[in-house]
């Protein structure tokens, strides 16, 4: 085997155990590697009926087969199992250093279950894996950690490290990578939190892999990271990072405004874009391991109350999650609030999610001062935000941390109030693309996304801006689609869920994703040897989404599980797509006819199954 090596490490933290297994190479073939050959190990090893909190939970590493390459978007990894945020499937995808790590050292994947006996953390040096106490980082911030166990074993060790949140089993909690890279959605903090789990550490001797056709890649290399670099998105990414596009997506309606009872907040465009953070606290940009792009933001705010030192800056999804979604345009306050969840070790999306639903539920006496603590949620009050709420939060303290630690819909079910202005699919708050402004089709992934309410799941966002298209197979838009409307939506979302599926199987950065259907091709038959054709490729990525799909069905989800809230699905009341309809339910039956889904159990008929190979896996579910 090629690029990958077929090697992951099973770790049993009851036993302090370990041991490597090698893996079946069809798997790769099927399910490629990242999220979707999690979800293969899932499927045939996972438990249905715990607690995923509980020991026996698994907790699953990834890589794709590219990791390791040097090469602009290939050193994300994958991080999957049953989310504890959810109850159903989860992944999350991080960048940084930690996959081309893991992959110099032999391996693919690392698969942990068990519970230490005290707070541990796992070495590993090429293949000795050890496990190792963690007391004295027990209770510490994930950038105080970080900074402890390179000083212990050396700066060019590769950490993932959780923050206290994640020891309290906050829901919502993130693996950081080197103190800068998130894996930041489903709550995977809290399941190694559970396992009394603080980090992983991991330093390899050798700095290269194999690949299948060395010389074709070699040639193929130079021109692919030329291009990427070059092209429009990188640059601006490059310039102002991921907020780049922040000023357009307000004037389009895309940027959620106090917990989405707005599409348009005039002020936030200038106050908020990714220029103004560059002009005003930028000191030097970051990026992951080989890539050229550095959309990484690294900044000070030196003066004020909201002041941090030189460290790890907001993304967009930050910039908006505590910005206008709670009712702030500060944005140095948005700095600090960003560097605060890092090192408490929380996915901003869900917190600032969370917080202004409370704060949506506060303003209307849904949520009482006694459910407070005595503590006002007021929009727009991020000294209270950032110095009490983050804090309690992470601390699980008193009333109102305890509210809020499980997300918005545990906290709306908890009081009996407030469900209807939750925002959030299959129990995953919402990411800060409004589809009511961003794009129709939007709505659509964001209800058929697997572990819930995603906007990097799939390639959608980009293409209904026009930035992504495929004429190789007859799917050219290039000149955009009409983001506030139904047509061609279904249709635009099948092929989206397919490079979407493929994109994070292959732990490919979405930043980097100006490939072609032949750049993909050559990249898994150069790299990997998988020797496909574009239809074999394409099977891949729809059959992994469709593994995903059986997976939350044995879960308990269904066809209803594929909806949106109220609020997500109301019409604008303001901005450019003020009082425009959205006809979900007509769009979800066309997809649903398009993938071959089953109307009630909203999983791909036995036929579809067995045609994609899929007939053991439909023997469990029909």
């Amino acid at each position: 085997m090629k690029g990958n090596t077929g090697k992951v490490i099973n770790v049993d933290l009851t036993a302090g155990s370990s041991n490597v297994e090698t893996l079946p190479e069809e798997y790769y073939r099927q399910y490629i590697g990242g999220s979707g050959l999690a979800a293969k190990i899932f499927w045939e090893r996972g438990r249905f009926d715990i607690d995923p909190l509980a020991p026996e939970a698994m907790l699953i590493f990834m890589n794709g087969p590219f990791a390791g390459l040097r090469l602009s978007g290939a050193s994300r990894n994958s991080v999957a199992g049953c989310s504890p945020l959810t109850g159903h499937w989860g992944d999350s995808s991080g960048g940084g250093y930690f996959a081309p790590e893991l992959r110099y050292a032999g391996f693919d994947g690392v698969i942990i279950t068990g519970k230490a006996s005290g707070p541990s953390y796992l070495l590993i040096q090429d293949s000795n894996v050890q496990i190792l106490a963690a007391d004295e980082y027990w209770g510490k911030g994930a950038e105080e950690v970080t900074k402890a166990l390179k000083a212990k074993h050396g700066k060019d060790y590769r950490t993932l490290v959780i923050g206290p949140a994640a020891e309290n089993l906050v829901k919502y909690t993130i693996i950081l990578n080197d103190g800068h890279h998130a894996t930041g959605r489903a709550g995977f903090g809290a399941i190694m939190g559970s396992k009394n789990l603080k980090a992983i550490v991991i330093k390899a001797s050798k700095k290269d892999m194999e690949v299948a056709n060395k010389g074709g890649y070699e040639a193929f290399r130079k021109e692919l990271n030329i291009r990427i670099i070059e092209a429009l998105p990188a640059t601006l990414l490059h310039t102002d990072g991921t907020a780049a596009n922040l000023t357009g997506g307000v004037y389009a309606g895309d940027v959620p405004v106090r917990n989405w009872t707005s599409n348009f907040w005039e002020e936030a465009a200038d106050a908020l874009a990714g220029s103004t953070l560059s002009e005003k606290y930028l000191t030097k940009r970051g990026a992951c391991a080989f890539c050229g792009i550095a959309c990484k933001r690294v900044v000070e705010v030196k003066e004020g109350p909201f002041a941090v030192p030189e460290g790890p800056g907001p993304e967009y999804e930050t910039m908006v999650s505590f910005g206008t979604l709670i009712g702030s345009i500060d944005l140095a306050a948005t700095c600090k609030a960003g560097r605060l969840c890092n090192d408490l070790g929380m996915d901003t999306i869900s917190a600032g999610g969370t917080i202004a639903w409370a704060m949506e539920a506060f303003e209307k006496g849904d949520l009482t001062p006694e459910d407070t603590d005595g503590i006002p949620l007021k929009w727009g009050d991020m000294e209270t935000m950032i110095d009490v709420v983050l804090p309690r939060i992470a601390r699980r303290e008193g009333n109102l941390g305890e509210l809020l630690a499980d997300g918005s819909v545990a906290a709306a079910k908890k009081i009996g109030r407030g469900m209807e202005y939750t925002v959030h699919c299959k129990g995953l708050e919402a990411p800060m693309h409004d589809p009511r402004g961003g794009g129709h089709g939007m709505a659509l992934t964001y209800a058929m996304s697997p572990r819930g309410a995603c906007h990097v799941a799939d390639p959608m966002l980009f293409v209904e801006m026009g930035a992504r298209y495929y004429p190789e197979i007859g799917f050219d838009y290039i000149t955009g689609m009409d983001a506030k409307s139904d047509e061609n939506k279904p249709e635009a979302a099948v092929v989206s869920i397919t490079f979407g599926a493929l994109e994070n199987s292959a732990c490919w950065c979405a930043f980097a994703d100006t490939l072609t259907i032949s750049d993909w091709l050559n990249l898994f038959n150069d790299v990997a040897g998988y020797g496909w054709d574009t239809e074999e490729m394409l099977r891949a990525g729809r059959r992994v989404f469709y593994l995903k799909r059986l997976i939350n069905y044995r879960f308990g989800l269904t066809a209803q599980d594929d909806n949106l809230t109220p609020r997500m699905l109301e019409p604008a009341r303001d901005g450019e797509p003020e009082g425009i309809e959205m006809n979900f339910e007509g769009m979800k039956a066309r997809f649903y006819e398009l993938v071959g889904f089953d109307p009630v159990k909203g999983i791909p008929t036995r036929e579809k199954l067995e045609e994609y190979g899929m007939g053991e896996e439909a023997g469990k579910v029909w």
